[in-house]
């Protein structure tokens, strides 16, 4: 039951008193800039907002809604926020941005509320990086949370592989800090437990400095010639290589570059540290077909953001994806006519998995589905798109592989998209994410039982 405007004003009096950063109450003007995300679509309507400061303001935060009987989210960036929360309590954290890099031990300690490009940028004078992925301001925990599929993953694993310990506030109130040998920890590691919100976590980092990458576009027609090699270097390519396809619809705007603008194209991705490696790939996409733009250059890890190129200017948006153990040249060819020819906007992202990534974590963890040598994403804009059209499109474009799916990650499905726990994670993790809430949030604090 809701709780009444009587009860939310004299329980907010008293967590004001207990919080440092922002109590905003519903209707307060600076609700929408407290919850802007990266994400627009499916907004949180909560009865009060803590801009939580520090681990103590989460505390603060969590307590008052257990006594009070109220649910409770957090959002950090919002990138992959998924629905959002009606009434109860939501914790931001992106004012707990801090980083600091023990270049001895080669770890990192991260605030909760910290974007990628942060502790990639803290790192790199150590010469040092995380195991980051292509979007530089994605939450570094939320990120590490669900897995963490970085751009150099083949080489260096999941980037839950490379948790040390999280500091977690549960459902009772309690700030934990948990490691190895802990449940929670273990389900920390690529299962996004709701039970919690973490405010710290400790990574590992790995020896980084220049890399070669960049993007290569290619004419949407010469898809038949260029599947298959980039489908071939996949397979064959060593794990230093990450690669990727896309699938772009490119708006016809006057700051797009003229050879792609109006144009859908393919985007084919690359990155190693090894420069001859990074450059064969590249001489074999430019021998499949003609180049429209792009290529590949010697960059630092700070710039490694270019590579795929995301958009940054916040948007709401769906997507879904299949994780299959194979790719067929059939396939893929498939996928990407599909995007092509759907009647709502799909931008499609191929990524070549396995490697690293396919090995055991050091200890348990809750990573499903490592046997996957692919994952097949899309994704497409739901400003002025019906919710149904957008999913028949996403359907029609996975259709060529969801037979042969593995299941889904997690952190790659956005917005409203209706996903099961059966397809997100294996018997053996829903099991011990099923222990965890039993332990953690018995109540269902952090969402349903």
């Amino acid at each position: 039951m809701a709780p009444d405007d009587e009860l939310m004003r004299s329980t907010e009096t008293a967590l004001t008193s207990d919080v440092r950063g922002a109590v905003l109450r519903r209707g307060d003007d600076r609700l929408p800039d407290e919850l802007a995300g990266f994400q627009t679509a499916h907004p949180h309507r909560p009865d009060v907002v803590v801009g939580a400061r520090d681990a103590d303001d989460v505390v603060a935060a969590v307590r008052h809604a257990a006594a009070h009987d109220l649910p409770v989210a957090v959002q950090a960036t919002g990138h992959g926020h998924t629905t959002g929360l009606e009434r109860g309590v939501v914790v931001t954290t992106g004012r707990m941005r801090g980083v600091s890099v023990d270049p001895v031990s080669r770890t990192a300690r991260v605030g909760a509320g910290a974007r990628s490009a942060d502790l990639v940028g803290a790192a790199a004078g150590h010469g040092l990086a995380p195991v980051s992925g292509s979007f530089p301001g994605v939450g570094v925990v939320g990120y590490t949370l669900g897995g963490g599929l970085g751009l150099l993953g083949r080489e260096h694993g999941w980037a839950s592989d490379h948790l040390r310990a999280a500091e977690v506030v549960t459902a009772d109130g309690i700030l934990r800090r948990v490691g190895p040998g802990d449940e929670l920890f273990a389900a920390l590691r690529g299962g996004r437990p709701e039970v919690g919100i973490v405010t710290a976590v400790e990574v590992g980092l790995v020896p980084l400095g220049e890399v070669v990458g960049g993007g290569l576009f290619v004419e949407a027609e010469d898809a038949g010639r260029l599947v298959p090699v980039v489908r071939r270097l996949g397979d064959e390519a060593p794990e230093s290589l990450g690669i990727s396809l896309g699938v772009v619809p490119v708006p016809d705007l006057d700051v797009v570059p003229a050879p792609i603008r109006g144009r859908t194209v393919l985007h084919v991705r690359l990155v190693a540290p090894d420069a001859a490696v990074a450059r064969a790939a590249e001489d074999a996409v430019r021998e499949a077909a003609p180049v429209l733009l792009g290529g590949l250059r010697e960059l630092p890890w700070t710039e490694s953001g270019s590579i795929v190129g995301e958009p940054e200017v916040p948007h709401a948006y769906e997507g879904t994806n299949v994780l299959v153990t194979t790719l067929s040249d059939e396939a893929l060819g498939s996928v990407v006519a599909a995007a092509r020819s759907a009647s709502v906007g799909c931008v499609v992202d191929v990524r070549r998995l396995g490697g690293a990534l396919a090995r055991p974590a050091d200890g348990p963890d809750a990573v499903s589905f490592r046997d996957a040598g692919w994952i097949v994403r899309v994704l497409s804009s739901t400003e002025g798109e019906s919710t149904a059209a957008v999913r028949a499109a996403h359907a029609a474009v996975l259709a060529p592989v969801a037979d042969a799916g593995l299941g889904r990650m997690a952190a790659f499905v956005y917005g409203g998209s209706p996903v099961s726990a059966a397809e997100l994670h294996s018997p053996a993790v829903r099991e011990l994410l099923a222990r965890v809430r039993a332990e953690h949030d018995p109540r269902g604090v952090f969402g349903p039982c």
